[in-house]
């Protein structure tokens, strides 16, 4: 609901300053995020027949990968001028959108990391839940990266 009603935001705000065009790094970070989650899959799949926490630190290292590829996509629209306070609602609703994604993304890593360090205690268990988690958050960012692309001008 949260990424529903911040995209509808988006969607229904005009663009009252020059128009807004999604950097190209954010097609480059969903390409991060689909591997991080194809290898997390196969991973999970290897783990059933060999019993081990088969490419969950690849996975990880890829979603790392997007967070600063992400970094990197809001310091280039800032530095085209593209600030919170003096580019209008439409700016700011990319901010929050891909912020947001971005804090949830946190929340998947460190419950891999977690899932990576207790594998032979409590990981086990929790694996499935976070593979099923991370694919989640890709898909919302195919999502997101759709709303933004077909909305920002």
């Amino acid at each position: 609901l949260l990424f529903g009603s911040l995209s509808l935001g988006f969607m229904l705000t005009e663009t009252k300053k020059q128009p807004l065009d999604i950097p190209g790094i954010f097609y480059f970070n969903s390409l991060l995020l689909m591997a991080s989650s194809i290898l997390l899959h196969r991973g999970y799949t290897q783990r059933i027949k060999k019993g081990k926490p088969a490419l969950l630190l690849p996975s990880v290292v890829l979603g790392i990968g997007f967070l600063m590829s992400q970094i990197y996509a809001w310091y280039l629209l800032f530095s085209q001028g593209f600030t919170i306070d003096s580019s209008g609602q439409k700016v700011a609703y990319l901010y929050m959108l891909t912020g947001v994604h971005a804090l949830h993304l946190v929340g998947g890593l460190l419950f891999l990391v977690y899932v990576l360090a207790k594998y032979n205690k409590k990981g086990r268990k929790y694996f499935e839940v976070a593979t099923f988690f991370w694919h989640f958050l890709g898909v919302l960012w195919i999502y997101l990266l759709a709303v933004l692309t077909l909305n920002a001008g």
